[in-house]
Protein backbone atom coordinates (compact mmCIF):
# COMPACT_ATOMS: atom_id res chain seq x y z
CA UNK A 1 0.00 0.00 0.00
CA UNK A 2 1.22 3.54 -0.84
CA UNK A 3 1.21 5.80 2.25
CA UNK A 4 -0.34 8.91 2.13
CA UNK A 5 1.16 12.05 2.12
CA UNK A 6 0.75 14.30 4.97
CA UNK A 7 -0.95 17.68 4.03
CA UNK A 8 1.52 20.47 3.40
CA UNK A 9 -1.31 23.11 5.02
CA UNK A 10 -1.02 21.09 8.42
CA UNK A 11 2.49 21.34 8.47
CA UNK A 12 2.54 25.20 7.67
CA UNK A 13 0.10 25.38 10.54
CA UNK A 14 2.39 23.21 13.13
CA UNK A 15 5.24 25.42 12.30
CA UNK A 16 3.32 28.90 12.35
CA UNK A 17 1.86 27.57 15.66
CA UNK A 18 5.47 26.43 16.80
CA UNK A 19 6.54 29.91 15.47
CA UNK A 20 3.69 32.07 17.60
CA UNK A 21 4.83 29.98 20.54
CA UNK A 22 8.06 30.82 20.91
CA UNK A 23 7.55 34.87 19.27
CA UNK A 24 5.02 34.76 22.60
CA UNK A 25 7.51 33.13 24.48
CA UNK A 26 10.04 35.66 23.81
CA UNK A 27 8.06 38.62 24.20
CA UNK A 28 7.31 37.42 27.14
CA UNK A 29 10.40 36.46 28.36
CA UNK A 30 11.18 40.29 27.19
CA UNK A 31 8.17 41.94 28.98
CA UNK A 32 8.92 40.21 32.39
CA UNK A 33 12.90 41.65 31.67
CA UNK A 34 11.85 45.02 31.32
CA UNK A 35 8.79 44.85 34.19
CA UNK A 36 12.00 43.89 36.17
CA UNK A 37 13.91 46.88 34.99
CA UNK A 38 11.26 49.21 35.27
CA UNK A 39 10.52 47.89 39.01
CA UNK A 40 14.25 48.07 39.61
CA UNK A 41 14.31 51.60 38.32
CA UNK A 42 10.88 52.63 40.05
CA UNK A 43 12.72 50.97 43.40
CA UNK A 44 15.53 53.30 42.79
CA UNK A 45 13.89 56.58 42.29
CA UNK A 46 11.53 55.84 45.35
CA UNK A 47 14.64 55.42 47.10
CA UNK A 48 16.17 58.56 45.80
CA UNK A 49 12.79 59.82 46.39
CA UNK A 50 12.90 58.96 50.15
CA UNK A 51 16.62 60.09 50.48
CA UNK A 52 15.78 63.40 49.53
CA UNK A 53 12.68 63.87 51.47
CA UNK A 54 14.91 62.98 54.41
CA UNK A 55 17.18 65.39 54.04
CA UNK A 56 14.73 67.99 53.35
CA UNK A 57 13.45 67.30 56.93
CA UNK A 58 16.69 66.94 57.74
CA UNK A 59 17.06 70.97 56.59
CA UNK A 60 13.38 71.98 57.68
CA UNK A 61 13.98 70.86 61.30
CA UNK A 62 18.01 72.88 60.89
CA UNK A 63 15.74 75.58 59.70
CA UNK A 64 13.44 75.42 62.52
CA UNK A 65 15.92 75.66 64.57
CA UNK A 66 18.02 78.40 63.49
CA UNK A 67 14.55 80.23 63.52
CA UNK A 68 14.20 79.55 67.09
CA UNK A 69 17.37 80.31 67.99
CA UNK A 70 16.96 83.77 66.39
CA UNK A 71 13.67 84.37 67.62
CA UNK A 72 15.17 83.64 71.43
CA UNK A 73 18.23 86.30 70.29
CA UNK A 74 15.61 88.93 69.41
CA UNK A 75 13.58 88.09 72.23
CA UNK A 76 17.00 88.82 74.27
CA UNK A 77 18.12 91.88 72.37
CA UNK A 78 15.17 93.62 71.92
CA UNK A 79 14.25 95.38 75.13
CA UNK A 80 11.34 97.19 75.76
CA UNK A 81 9.74 98.76 79.23
CA UNK A 82 7.38 96.09 81.12
CA UNK A 83 4.10 96.37 80.51
CA UNK A 84 3.05 96.68 83.66
CA UNK A 85 6.02 99.51 84.51
CA UNK A 86 4.60 101.18 80.98
CA UNK A 87 0.69 100.86 82.28
CA UNK A 88 1.63 102.34 86.23
CA UNK A 89 3.84 104.80 84.46
CA UNK A 90 1.42 106.53 82.11
CA UNK A 91 -1.55 106.27 84.98
CA UNK A 92 0.76 108.05 87.47
CA UNK A 93 1.56 110.67 84.56
CA UNK A 94 -2.05 110.93 83.71
CA UNK A 95 -2.96 111.32 87.77
CA UNK A 96 -2.64 113.65 90.44
CA UNK A 97 -0.63 111.30 92.78
CA UNK A 98 3.33 112.02 92.27
CA UNK A 99 4.37 109.18 94.72
CA UNK A 100 3.67 105.39 94.85
CA UNK A 101 2.27 104.49 98.18
CA UNK A 102 3.94 101.53 99.33
CA UNK A 103 2.22 98.84 101.28
CA UNK A 104 2.22 99.80 105.63
CA UNK A 105 2.69 96.59 107.28
CA UNK A 106 5.54 95.77 108.58
CA UNK A 107 6.94 92.18 109.53
CA UNK A 108 9.19 92.05 112.19
CA UNK A 109 12.20 89.88 111.89
CA UNK A 110 16.00 89.23 112.39
CA UNK A 111 16.78 88.60 109.00
CA UNK A 112 14.98 91.67 106.31
CA UNK A 113 13.36 89.33 103.76
CA UNK A 114 12.82 89.78 99.71
CA UNK A 115 10.38 88.59 97.06
CA UNK A 116 11.44 88.77 93.89
CA UNK A 117 9.15 87.72 91.39
CA UNK A 118 9.46 87.50 87.48
CA UNK A 119 6.48 87.78 85.84
CA UNK A 120 5.72 87.09 81.63
CA UNK A 121 6.93 83.40 82.19
CA UNK A 122 5.64 82.20 79.35
CA UNK A 123 8.50 79.67 77.49
CA UNK A 124 10.96 76.96 77.93
CA UNK A 125 14.23 79.27 77.77
CA UNK A 126 13.01 81.31 79.84
CA UNK A 127 12.22 78.14 82.17
CA UNK A 128 15.71 77.44 82.11
CA UNK A 129 17.32 80.98 82.31
CA UNK A 130 15.46 81.21 86.19
CA UNK A 131 16.58 77.77 87.36
CA UNK A 132 20.38 78.70 86.84
CA UNK A 133 19.27 81.81 89.33
CA UNK A 134 21.00 79.91 92.65
CA UNK A 135 18.13 82.04 94.53
CA UNK A 136 14.30 81.54 95.52
CA UNK A 137 12.96 83.07 92.97
CA UNK A 138 8.95 82.67 92.05
CA UNK A 139 7.99 82.66 88.80
CA UNK A 140 4.79 83.92 87.56
CA UNK A 141 3.25 82.44 84.78
CA UNK A 142 1.26 83.51 81.75
CA UNK A 143 -2.57 81.61 81.47
CA UNK A 144 -2.12 79.17 78.66
CA UNK A 145 -2.63 80.60 75.01
CA UNK A 146 -1.65 79.89 71.16
CA UNK A 147 1.30 81.88 71.87
CA UNK A 148 2.57 79.91 74.51
CA UNK A 149 0.18 77.31 75.27
CA UNK A 150 2.63 75.15 77.74
CA UNK A 151 2.94 77.31 80.77
CA UNK A 152 0.90 75.07 83.08
CA UNK A 153 3.40 72.35 82.17
CA UNK A 154 6.52 75.08 82.33
CA UNK A 155 4.64 75.94 86.09
CA UNK A 156 5.30 71.97 86.98
CA UNK A 157 8.75 72.32 87.23
CA UNK A 158 8.62 74.60 89.92
CA UNK A 159 7.00 74.00 93.73
CA UNK A 160 6.53 77.41 94.06
CA UNK A 161 5.20 79.87 91.50
CA UNK A 162 1.98 82.25 90.71
CA UNK A 163 -0.05 82.80 88.05
CA UNK A 164 -0.05 86.46 85.99
CA UNK A 165 -3.14 87.00 85.41
CA UNK A 166 -4.22 89.55 82.21
CA UNK A 167 -6.20 92.76 82.91
CA UNK A 168 -7.75 95.30 81.47
CA UNK A 169 -5.85 98.55 81.47
CA UNK A 170 -5.75 102.11 80.56
CA UNK A 171 -2.47 102.68 78.68
CA UNK A 172 -2.00 99.52 76.66
CA UNK A 173 -3.05 98.31 73.48
CA UNK A 174 -1.83 95.04 73.05
CA UNK A 175 -3.91 92.87 75.47
CA UNK A 176 -3.70 89.11 75.82
CA UNK A 177 -6.41 86.90 75.03
CA UNK A 178 -9.02 86.18 77.71
CA UNK A 179 -7.69 89.59 79.40
CA UNK A 180 -10.47 89.74 82.21
CA UNK A 181 -12.47 93.10 81.87
CA UNK A 182 -13.70 95.46 84.40
CA UNK A 183 -17.10 94.84 82.86
CA UNK A 184 -17.00 91.32 83.43
CA UNK A 185 -20.18 90.17 85.03
CA UNK A 186 -19.02 87.69 88.21
CA UNK A 187 -20.18 84.73 86.42
CA UNK A 188 -17.20 85.36 83.84
CA UNK A 189 -14.48 85.89 86.28
CA UNK A 190 -15.67 82.79 88.18
CA UNK A 191 -15.22 80.89 85.67
CA UNK A 192 -11.87 82.32 84.53
CA UNK A 193 -10.23 81.76 88.28
CA UNK A 194 -11.78 78.32 88.58
CA UNK A 195 -10.11 77.27 84.90
CA UNK A 196 -6.62 79.31 86.56
CA UNK A 197 -7.27 77.41 89.27
CA UNK A 198 -7.59 73.82 87.53
CA UNK A 199 -4.83 74.24 84.97
CA UNK A 200 -2.10 75.63 88.14
CA UNK A 201 -3.40 73.87 90.82
CA UNK A 202 -0.39 74.62 93.10
CA UNK A 203 -0.64 78.18 92.39
CA UNK A 204 -1.21 79.94 95.96
CA UNK A 205 -1.25 83.91 94.24
CA UNK A 206 -1.91 85.38 91.05
CA UNK A 207 -0.75 88.95 90.50
CA UNK A 208 -2.29 91.40 87.58
CA UNK A 209 -0.32 91.60 84.01
CA UNK A 210 -1.22 95.11 83.57
CA UNK A 211 -4.71 95.99 84.79
CA UNK A 212 -4.51 99.81 85.79
CA UNK A 213 -8.36 99.54 84.31
CA UNK A 214 -9.57 97.04 86.23
CA UNK A 215 -7.51 97.12 89.33
CA UNK A 216 -8.72 101.23 89.75
CA UNK A 217 -12.41 99.52 89.76
CA UNK A 218 -14.01 98.98 93.05
CA UNK A 219 -16.75 96.56 91.69
CA UNK A 220 -14.52 95.03 89.18
CA UNK A 221 -11.99 94.12 92.53
CA UNK A 222 -14.92 92.84 94.51
CA UNK A 223 -15.89 90.46 92.14
CA UNK A 224 -12.29 89.19 92.08
CA UNK A 225 -11.21 89.29 95.72
CA UNK A 226 -14.59 87.79 96.67
CA UNK A 227 -13.68 84.68 93.80
CA UNK A 228 -10.02 84.56 94.82
CA UNK A 229 -11.22 83.74 98.56
CA UNK A 230 -13.68 81.54 97.06
CA UNK A 231 -10.38 79.70 95.75
CA UNK A 232 -8.10 80.10 98.40
CA UNK A 233 -5.81 82.26 96.47
CA UNK A 234 -4.08 85.88 97.08
CA UNK A 235 -3.20 88.52 95.79
CA UNK A 236 0.19 90.64 94.84
CA UNK A 237 -1.09 93.43 93.37
CA UNK A 238 2.01 94.69 90.20
CA UNK A 239 0.71 98.46 91.38
CA UNK A 240 -0.03 99.17 87.98
CA UNK A 241 -1.82 102.41 88.65
CA UNK A 242 -1.93 104.60 92.16
CA UNK A 243 -5.83 104.44 92.60
CA UNK A 244 -5.76 100.29 92.86
CA UNK A 245 -8.92 99.24 95.16
CA UNK A 246 -7.10 96.16 96.11
CA UNK A 247 -6.65 97.08 100.04
CA UNK A 248 -10.00 99.14 100.58
CA UNK A 249 -11.69 96.10 99.02
CA UNK A 250 -9.42 93.14 100.94
CA UNK A 251 -11.00 94.80 104.12
CA UNK A 252 -14.11 93.03 103.49
CA UNK A 253 -12.08 89.73 102.03
CA UNK A 254 -9.35 89.47 104.29
CA UNK A 255 -7.39 87.58 101.66
CA UNK A 256 -3.30 87.02 101.88
CA UNK A 257 -2.54 90.59 100.34
CA UNK A 258 0.24 92.20 98.98
CA UNK A 259 1.92 94.89 96.84
CA UNK A 260 5.07 95.58 94.80
CA UNK A 261 7.87 97.55 95.95
CA UNK A 262 9.60 98.03 93.10
CA UNK A 263 10.31 96.72 89.31
CA UNK A 264 13.74 95.90 88.97
CA UNK A 265 14.37 95.98 85.17
CA UNK A 266 12.31 99.25 83.44
CA UNK A 267 15.87 99.45 82.06
CA UNK A 268 18.26 97.52 79.79
CA UNK A 269 21.28 98.01 82.28
CA UNK A 270 22.47 95.80 84.87
CA UNK A 271 23.78 98.86 86.92
CA UNK A 272 20.03 100.07 86.81
CA UNK A 273 19.07 96.80 87.98
CA UNK A 274 21.40 96.43 90.82
CA UNK A 275 20.09 99.68 91.89
CA UNK A 276 16.77 98.83 92.02
CA UNK A 277 17.92 96.05 94.03
CA UNK A 278 19.19 98.10 96.17
CA UNK A 279 16.57 100.12 96.70
CA UNK A 280 14.03 96.98 97.37
CA UNK A 281 16.62 96.08 100.09
CA UNK A 282 16.45 99.21 101.66
CA UNK A 283 12.50 98.81 101.85
CA UNK A 284 12.86 94.91 103.12
CA UNK A 285 15.15 96.24 105.80
CA UNK A 286 13.03 99.25 107.45
CA UNK A 287 9.88 97.50 107.12
CA UNK A 288 11.19 93.65 107.00
CA UNK A 289 9.99 92.51 103.82
CA UNK A 290 9.99 94.09 100.04
CA UNK A 291 8.34 92.74 96.76
CA UNK A 292 10.56 93.29 93.49
CA UNK A 293 8.73 92.33 90.20
CA UNK A 294 11.55 91.72 86.99
CA UNK A 295 10.72 90.16 83.84
CA UNK A 296 12.75 87.26 81.77
CA UNK A 297 14.73 88.74 79.92
CA UNK A 298 18.27 87.52 79.71
CA UNK A 299 19.84 90.84 81.11
CA UNK A 300 17.64 90.76 84.31
CA UNK A 301 18.02 87.14 85.06
CA UNK A 302 22.09 87.17 84.68
CA UNK A 303 21.91 90.28 86.86
CA UNK A 304 20.09 88.85 89.58
CA UNK A 305 22.84 85.37 88.86
CA UNK A 306 25.31 87.64 89.56
CA UNK A 307 24.23 90.12 92.50
CA UNK A 308 24.99 87.22 95.48
CA UNK A 309 26.73 90.38 97.11
CA UNK A 310 23.72 91.78 97.57
CA UNK A 311 21.61 89.54 97.91
CA UNK A 312 23.20 88.18 101.08
CA UNK A 313 22.02 91.28 103.01
CA UNK A 314 18.02 89.77 102.96
CA UNK A 315 16.80 86.48 102.73
CA UNK A 316 15.49 85.57 99.63
CA UNK A 317 12.05 84.07 100.03
CA UNK A 318 9.28 82.78 97.66
CA UNK A 319 5.83 84.94 97.90
CA UNK A 320 3.61 82.01 100.20
CA UNK A 321 6.36 81.58 102.50
CA UNK A 322 6.24 85.44 103.22
CA UNK A 323 2.68 84.88 103.27
CA UNK A 324 3.02 82.29 105.77
CA UNK A 325 4.92 84.29 107.65
CA UNK A 326 2.76 87.00 107.95
CA UNK A 327 -0.50 85.28 108.07
CA UNK A 328 0.31 82.61 110.33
Amino acid sequence: MKKKKKNPVYKYIIFSLLGSIIALSSLLVYVISEKKSVEKKISYQENAIKKLEQKISLLEEELKKREKKEEIKKEFLTFSIPSEAKDYELSLKNSNITQQKHQTSILKTDIPKLVIIIDDMAFKYQVNLLKQIPFKITPSFFPPTKKHPNTPKYANDFTHYMVHLPMEAMHFNKPEPNTLLSTDSIITIENRIKYIKELFPNAKFINNHTGSKFTSNYEAMYKLFYTLKENNLGFVDSKTTPHSKSTLVNKTFHIPLFSRNIFLDNKADKFYIRNQLKKAIRIAKKRGYAIAIGHPHKITLETLKNSPDLLSQVKVIYIDELANSIHK
